[in-house]
């Protein structure tokens, strides 16, 4: 049975500050994009599947502009908010815009467990 994760409230969520993964190492290309290197799974399941596939080591995957300058700002300091903040002020979008875009975004990453949010009470 699945535990019900806690419900947050809006102003939680704004307050609490994105971390990377530390097992995903990062750089960026020429054109300026992050690239992702995630590690492969390493439990049972993903030592099998590794070897029947003869999968890499590490996945990469190469963000857009958008999608690399929140990564850059998820660096344990900036808070949500101020990832909106930045994000409207630099691509002159509205504020509501790009709370759904971000919040729909980070959600993705945190599913990939490639980030996660630190709640500050």
């Amino acid at each position: 049975m699945r535990q019900k994760r806690p419900a947050f409230s809006k102003q939680e969520v704004l307050s609490a500050v994105p971390v990377r993964n530390e097992r995903v190492h990062w750089d960026l290309n020429d054109e300026g994009e992050v690239v992702l290197h995630i590690p492969r799974r390493q439990d049972r399941l993903g030592r099998i599947l590794n070897r029947i596939f003869a999968a890499p080591e590490h996945r990469r995957l190469v963000l857009d502009e958008l999608g690399s300058q929140v990564w850059q700002l998820c660096d344990g300091e900036h808070s949500v908010e101020m990832i909106i903040r930045s994000l409207a002020r630099t691509h002159k979008l509205s504020r509501r815009e790009v709370e759904l875009s971000l919040s729909v975004y980070l959600k993705q990453l945190a599913q990939r467990q490639l980030v996660g949010l630190v709640l500050r009470r």
